[in-house]
C-alpha cells in the first residue's frame, strides 16, 4: 500500500473510530503520566499472560521477554502521544505482522489488550480521580487502544483474505 493510500486508510478508520482532535488533546495529559505506572502495567501484563500455556510457551525466553517490555512501553508511549500518522500505522502493522509470524492467534492478543486496557483504565482512573475530563480520558484511551488492536489484527485478516483467495479456482 502507498502512502497515499496508507493515510486514507488510517483517516477512515481515525474517523470511524472517533479519534480526533479533541481525543488527541485529551489524552495529553495521561501521555505525560504514563511513566508513573507502565512499567507496572507491563511487568503485570507479562505476569498474567505466562499463567497460561500459550502465553509461556511464547514468552519462554527472558532476555526476549526483556526486549519485548522495552518496546513495549516504547510504542504504548507512541500510542498516547497520538502522532497517529503514516509512520505510526506502518508500525503498528510492523507489530502485527510480528505477532502473526510467530504464531500469536487473535484470541491471545485480544486477550493481550483486554488486559493492558482495563489496567490502564485503572490507572487512570486512580491517577484522575476527582477530574472532570476523567470519562473523556477513559473513553479517548478505548478509542486510540481499539485503533492499535484494528490495526495489528488486520494482518491477520489481510492473511486470510489471501489464503481464501489462493483456494479459488478458475
Amino acid at each position: 500500500m502507498n502512502a497515499q493510500a496508507s493515510e486514507k486508510v488510517l483517516n477512515r478508520k481515525l474517523a470511524m473510530l472517533g479519534v480526533d482532535d479533541r481525543v488527541r488533546a485529551t489524552l495529553r495529559p495521561v501521555a505525560r503520566t504514563l511513566d508513573v505506572f507502565l512499567d507496572g502495567i507491563v511487568e503485570r501484563f507479562y505476569g498474567h499472560m505466562r499463567t497460561f500455556p500459550e502465553g509461556r510457551r511464547i514468552f519462554a525466553e527472558p532476555a526476549m521477554v526483556e526486549s519485548l517490555k522495552a518496546r513495549q512501553m516504547a510504542h504504548w508511549k507512541r500510542l498516547f502521544e497520538c502522532r497517529l500518522d503514516a509512520d505510526y500505522m506502518a508500525h503498528a502493522l510492523r507489530i502485527g505482522r510480528a505477532h502473526y509470524d510467530r504464531g500469536v492467534a487473535p484470541y491471545l492478543y485480544i486477550a493481550g489488550y483486554n488486559f493492558f486496557q482495563c489496567e490502564l483504565m485503572g490507572a487512570v482512573s486512580d491517577q484522575f480521580r476527582g477530574d472532570r475530563r476523567l470519562t473523556d480520558m477513559l473513553t479517548s484511551i478505548t478509542r486510540v487502544v481499539s485503533l492499535d488492536m484494528d490495526l495489528a489484527i488486520s494482518v491477520y485478516t489481510r492473511e486470510i483474505w489471501n489464503r481464501r483467495d489462493e483456494t479459488v479456482e478458475i
